[in-house]
């Protein structure tokens, strides 16, 4: 069995938001992070459908529940940019590029595409390093 809080541990080492984590004392957008990253390792060995609402029924390797966590920062950021884009409609593109928030939409979306190319890379090594060559054949 693997506990949630150990994928929630590594999904907030990647961050650094202490507005989030006062806000989500209770655990539950943490929660839904995850179960929106659940479907984006498909490739998982493990069943990951085997689960109730505090851990899985089967142990995770290092590796899976890096990859499980590494997806949750890619969920977190996807609200932020929109957020941000949402906050762009209302303002002229005067007042949106006057203001700091274009640079941080920026910087957010470099992240978010960088923490997405990390999560595929993680995925592609583990996939290839848990796959029987003969299969191929």
């Amino acid at each position: 069995m693997t506990s949630f809080d150990a994928i929630y541990d590594v999904f907030l080492s990647q961050i650094s938001d202490p507005v989030f984590m006062e806000q989500d004392s209770d655990d539950q957008l943490k929660h839904r992070y995850l179960l929106n990253s659940i479907p984006r390792f498909r490739k998982c060995k493990k069943d990951l459908s085997k689960r109730d609402d505090h851990e899985f029924h089967e142990e995770l390797t290092d590796e899976e529940v890096l990859i499980l966590g590494t997806l949750m920062v890619v969920e977190y950021l996807n609200p932020l940019i929109i957020s941000i884009e949402n906050l762009k409609q209302f303002l002229s593109t005067r007042d949106f590029s006057m203001t700091s928030q274009a640079a941080h939409l920026r910087q957010l979306q470099e992240l978010r595409e960088t923490k997405r190319k990390d999560s595929e890379k993680l995925i592609l090594d583990y996939t290839y390093n848990n796959s029987d060559l003969r299969e191929l054949r």
